[in-house]
């Protein structure tokens, strides 16, 4: 697992973000992101990180487009550094306590933007396939219903811990 230094040298300038996400995405060669067409492509020399599809009649087109990035006035590297927290901690962690991390308690920084942040990202790493207890489940011995003491008056059984609930086997 790599430290939050690691992760800053790695990613130091917003430059390095954007080589990592061209490198994620296209590994082959930059694609278009409308049609797929790969050999009319073509770097803007004038914008780094934009290319014009001749296929699609001059469509531009950068490295964040059609990911979650796109349409956001943050730096990548304020979004990678969010998305480390995230992804570092054992049970995760809430928005509130990411913002007082990366900005600090007296920060004139927006709390909303580092949760609508954090959505995003937890939105693009949500995966359908995933879902829980999926296939095969193995339990040992489980009981099932609720405690006695929890009962109406009138439903308590009175009897041992495991009375009055179904065994799983």
């Amino acid at each position: 697992m790599e430290t939050l230094d690691a992760c800053d040298r790695r990613f130091p300038i917003e430059e390095s973000c954007r080589n990592y996400l061209r490198d994620s995405r296209w590994p082959d060669g930059v694609i278009c992101a409308k049609c797929g067409n790969k050999e009319k492509v073509h770097a803007l020399k004038s914008r780094p990180f934009y290319w014009l599809c001749k296929n699609c009649n001059n469509y531009r087109f950068s490295v964040i487009s059609g990911t979650i990035f796109e349409n956001t006035k943050k730096p990548l590297k304020l979004w990678f550094r969010i998305a480390y927290f995230m992804l570092v901690s054992k049970k995760g962690m809430r928005a509130l306590q990411i913002h007082r991390t990366v900005f600090g308690e007296d920060s004139t920084s927006n709390y909303h933007t580092t949760w609508y942040m954090c959505t995003r990202l937890r939105a693009a790493m949500r995966n359908q396939t995933w879902d829980k207890l999926m296939g095969e489940v193995e339990v040992n011995e489980t009981g099932i219903g609720g405690k006695d003491q929890n009962r109406h008056w009138d439903k308590k059984q009175h009897i041992s811990r495991m009375s009055g609930k179904t065994t799983a086997i």
